[in-house]
């Protein structure tokens, strides 16, 4: 049948209704074939939190009808409770649909709430916006993943995560996923489906957005996709600042090249050109080692970077004047300056970040012991 629905979705019509019941606006979408003649229908409410379709009635009536959702672009399931069978849609379900007519009918329902008094002009525009950017999902490594903004206490974050429907689901998304670089425990976390529980695999943040955008940097198409969609929802739901804060260090890395920048300080007399900015590895903390010339001497230090016991990384250095220009000349932060020593925190990892040959290399290391 899906196949059947599939070849003549292009000729569907699409007409609503909008209707009163219980005091409340109510939406009643018609899909009819080209000669006018019902296929199936579905209906609309508010239910106090979210938009949801629903519809119950005959067995060969859901199905015609999740079949031509399906086809439309919604993810739609049959399913029995007690004698009747249902179809239903949630709000993200609704989205996925982009077909005019359909965005159009569900934009009436939300403005007939608004001018009834159900729902208040701040909701109505959360749910125009989520009705105009479309589906919240978004394909990494081949995985689908919905991508919500949650907030809670004054707290705001990102939530990707995909949701198997079987052990297979699960682990071939495991696979897909650490087959691109993507690893357990540090890009993503991962639960397996048990008898009656259901599995899940979350993208951490936003150390699984840093593989993401590095993934992109390398010229991967998928990853490319998958970056830009993801801004294309955040723009559309309102949370691009959110999107953007998290990928920014990694969208910054290794951006600019140290060799030949200049640190200078006219009242103390000190010109020292950069030559070049290194990691190397103590075991598994990255030691980086800035090397530098000054009234034509080869100079050099370095500084290891290591996690507190509070989970924060530090990096302890012994400066001089010179060594204290050239760190506030890579870090951006003119406080160092003149200092004899200094600790550096995540601010000035994230500035470190940005220099060519230790950039990744940062932020691997931070994401790996942070466990972000």
């Amino acid at each position: 049948m899906r196949e059947y629905v599939e070849g003549y979705v292009k000729k569907l019509r699409i007409e609503h209704e909008l209707r009163e019941e219980g005091g409340k606006p109510k939406l009643v979408v018609r899909f009819k074939d080209e000669s006018g003649r019902e296929l199936a229908h579905i209906n609309m409410r508010w239910t106090g939190r979210e938009l949801r379709a629903v519809f119950k009635g005959a067995k060969e009536n859901a199905e015609r009808l999740a079949s031509i959702l399906s086809a439309l672009g919604a993810e739609a399931e049959v399913r029995k409770y007690g004698r009747e069978w249902y179809v239903q849609l949630t709000t993200d379900s609704i989205t996925a649909i982009r077909r005019v007519e359909w965005i159009e009918a569900v934009k009436a329902l939300v403005e007939e709430l608004y001018k009834n008094g159900v729902i208040s002009v701040k909701k109505k525009e959360e749910l125009i916006k989520k009705i105009e950017a479309g589906p919240n999902t978004v394909e990494i490594a081949g995985v689908e993943m919905s991508v919500v903004k949650r907030e809670k206490a004054g707290s705001k974050w990102l939530e990707i995560r995909y949701q198997p429907k079987s052990t297979d689901a699960f682990e071939a998304a495991v696979k897909a996923l650490e087959e691109t670089g993507f690893e357990d425990g540090v890009h993503f976390t991962a639960k397996k489906p048990e008898k009656e529980e259901g599995g899940h695999i979350y993208l951490k943040i936003p150390a699984g957005l840093w593989r993401l955008e590095e993934l992109r940097r390398q010229g991967v198409g998928w990853a490319e996709k998958a970056v830009r969609r993801l801004e294309e929802i955040a723009r559309g739901r309102g949370f691009y600042d959110l999107l953007d804060e998290h990928l920014k260090p990694a969208k910054e890395a290794e951006t600019i090249d140290p060799r030949g920048m200049v640190a200078e300080d006219k009242e103390r007399g000190i010109r020292a050109v950069i030559r070049d900015v290194k990691a190397e590895w103590e075991g598994n903390r990255p030691r980086v080692v800035v090397e530098y010339e000054a009234n034509g001497r080869a100079e050099s230090f370095s500084f290891v970077w290591g996690v507190e016991r509070d989970g924060g990384v530090r990096a302890d250095v012994r400066l001089d004047e010179e060594r204290a220009d050239v760190l506030a000349a890579l870090t951006g932060d003119e406080s160092l300056k003149g200092k004899d020593k200094a600790t550096l925190r995540a601010k000035h990892l994230f500035a470190l970040a940005k220099i060519k040959g230790v950039g990744w290399q940062l932020l691997r290391w931070y994401a790996e012991v942070r466990g972000e």
